[in-house]
C-alpha cells in the first residue's frame, strides 16, 4: 500500500517536471502560444511558477532572464529525492 503511494507521487512529480519543461520550451516558440494544449499546460503550471517569479523579482529586480522553471525543477527534484 505505502509503496503504491510512493509510485503515484513519483509519477505525479515526473508529470509536473514534464509540464514545466513543455511550458519552458513553448515560451520560445511564438507560433504555438495560442495552442489550446499549451494554454492548458501554462494554466496548470502557472501557480507553481508565479511564487518563484515574485521571489526572483524581489531578490534580483529587473533581471531579464526568468529562472523560475529551473528553480521549480530543482525543488521538484528535491521532493522526488525525499520520497
Amino acid at each position: 500500500m505505502i509503496y503504491s503511494i510512493y509510485v503515484v507521487l513519483d509519477i505525479l512529480l515526473r508529470l509536473l517536471e514534464l509540464a514545466v519543461i513543455v511550458d519552458f520550451i513553448s515560451s520560445w516558440i511564438p507560433q504555438i502560444q495560442g495552442n489550446k494544449i499549451v494554454r492548458t499546460i501554462r494554466d496548470f503550471i502557472s501557480p507553481v511558477l508565479e511564487p518563484i517569479r515574485r521571489l526572483q523579482d524581489r531578490l534580483i529586480p529587473g533581471l531579464p532572464i526568468d529562472f523560475s522553471p529551473m528553480v521549480a525543477l530543482g525543488i521538484i527534484g528535491i521532493f522526488r529525492g525525499m520520497i
